[in-house]
């Protein structure tokens, strides 16, 4: 499943320290042809992908792995709403639909990017479907907030703009409960499932 591989990378750019966010590159007939993860804290990754940049997202690992080449019909899954800086990359290498499971509030903005844009580009902008439907929406914007209450607690020990106070809320519950501490993705879902549903 789509989901479970761009999940999968989003846990191991937690692992790592890096913002976690996964993504995939799924082509018409819905086969998974490229993925790809954030790298920005990491020391080394595979030849040829960013890493220890603050521009090695996950969607950059994705794009910088395509030949040039035509892909029409092609959809961008990531655990999160992608930024500016992605959706343009989008935008360039002619990827025009994502769907993202997370949504992330300081993102909403990209939508409203292709009315200061000439028609030409405003028509290939990427369209974006999101956040995902249950848990699965949940979990991708609760990772990033788990990465937040763990490696930069300060921004977040109030509540702000940056992300949901509930979800900050949630967060902490689940870095206290030894999500992080998982082994796996899957293992680390279904123990933040268990501590939110009291939510």
């Amino acid at each position: 499943m789509i989901w479970d591989k761009v999940f999968e990378l989003a846990w191991e750019s937690l692992q790592a320290k890096s913002y976690p966010v996964g993504a995939a590159l799924v082509d018409p007939a819905g086969e998974i042809t490229h993925s790809g993860r954030n790298r920005a804290a990491e020391k080394s990754a595979p030849p040829g992908r960013l890493f220890g940049t603050t521009i090695a997202h996950a969607e950059f690992d994705v794009l910088g792995q395509l030949p040039q080449d035509e892909y029409d019909g092609y959809t961008l899954y990531s655990s999160l709403q992608p930024c500016l800086m992605c959706s343009t990359a989008l935008r360039l290498v002619g990827i025009n639909q994502v769907v993202h499971a997370g949504a992330d509030p300081l993102r909403n903005a990209t939508d409203e990017v292709p009315a200061v844009l000439p028609e030409l580009i405003a028509g290939r902008w990427p369209r974006r479907t999101g956040p995902a439907d249950g848990f699965a929406g949940s979990w991708g914007s609760l990772l990033p907030a788990m990465w937040m209450v763990a490696y930069k607690p300060d921004a977040v020990a109030e509540p702000s703009d940056l992300m949901p106070w509930a979800t900050i809320e949630r967060a902490r519950r689940c870095v206290a409960g030894g999500v992080l501490e998982c082994g796996s993705a899957a293992e680390a879902y279904q123990l933040a499932a268990s501590l939110s549903a009291s939510d």
